[in-house]
């Protein structure tokens, strides 16, 4: 590959390659978060009178998450340009792209309110802008955008939670449905802790307990057991955080149909799926969002969303539990 092609700057590859988040600059009157963020309240809504399929937790290894994302991405070369008059591409990127004062000001955040129009303005938007070039569609398609869904209780209007939703917003016509599903939640409400509990507390615990070997650790199963995940109590022990996680995340993906998902806080990223009968899944380990060596965010976010719409092969769903 020549110099030339590795520094064009209208190239949608090269732009993704090396896009990357910029910081958040958290107000100081917001919660500082340690390892671990405090237990959330009880959310009664959670509380299930049928059961929550899912049984079996796997491990997505970056590695093999990345040599996909190479091979999705090479397979383009040098077809997809970018139109910077006409785009919405809005991460920096080195020798391409910088902030301009107004993006900047867009990083301060006071408020999830603050913390989700950034989200969406400098990853979200950027993922489906990238999508749209990808599938040579027109900027202003309705399908290829993010919509924020607000996640709120039937019994008094609470809001619980949010999430965005990115796929055809009408009843799907067979098992599996195309689109995706993103959980944000601020940072200062979920840390890293919380994140690795979320994506392999199980896995640590089985290893302690059995005496496994430290590759079977990362290989083998986190086990829900039957009715560990429909109710918090009395029947059984207060939830932690990522318990709480893991039954919004279940919920928000069963209601909409959509099998792949994405859990963020801005700084961490932890990507997803589910089986065909919801009761396997398979998660990454948390993602941080300066990640750039090997493969930006914005880069498995964009591969991440083609995959749920089924216009890649190089990833699937996660298997059945058995």
């Amino acid at each position: 590959m020549s110099d030339e092609y590795e520094h064009d700057p209208t190239l949608l590859t090269n732009y993704l390659c090396q896009a990357y988040l910029p910081p958040l600059v958290l107000d100081s009157n917001l919660p500082a978060v340690p390892q671990y963020a405090p237990p959330w309240p009880r959310i009664e809504e959670l509380d299930m009178n049928r059961p929550r399929l899912l049984r079996l937790v796997s491990e997505i290894p970056l590695a093999a998450l990345q040599n996909a994302i190479r091979l999705y991405f090479m397979g383009f070369e040098n077809r997809l340009r970018i139109d910077w008059e006409n785009t919405r591409l809005t991460l920096p990127c080195p020798g391409i792209t910088v902030l301009g004062p107004s993006a900047v000001a867009r990083l301060s955040v006071c408020c999830e309110h603050d913390f989700l129009a950034a989200l969406e303005h400098f990853v979200l938007g950027t993922a489906a802008e990238a999508v749209r070039t990808i599938e040579r569609r027109q900027f202003d398609e309705d399908e290829l955008e993010f919509e924020r869904v607000l996640v709120s209780s039937a019994r008094n209007a609470k809001k619980l939670w949010t999430l965005h939703t990115f796929g055809p917003q009408v009843p799907p016509t067979g098992l599996t449905r195309p689109g995706i599903v993103v959980v944000s939640i601020p940072p200062w409400k979920l840390s890293l802790g919380n994140l690795h509990e979320f994506s392999c507390r199980r896995m640590v615990r089985t290893l302690l307990t059995r005496q496994l070997s430290l590759y079977s650790c990362f290989n083998a199963i986190s086990q829900f057991p039957p009715g560990e995940l429909d109710r918090e109590f009395p029947s059984n022990t207060v939830w932690s955080n990522d318990t709480k996680l893991w039954a919004m995340v279940y919920d928000s993906c069963r209601v909409s149909g959509y099998r792949w998902f994405v859990v963020t806080t801005y700084q961490y990223w932890v990507f997803g799926t589910f089986s065909l009968d919801w009761s396997g899944a398979e998660v990454t380990p948390p993602v941080p969002f300066d990640r750039t060596r090997g493969m930006s965010v914005v880069e498995m976010l964009t591969f991440w969303l083609e995959c749920s719409r089924n216009k890649t092969k190089y990833w699937h769903i996660s298997a059945n539990a058995q």
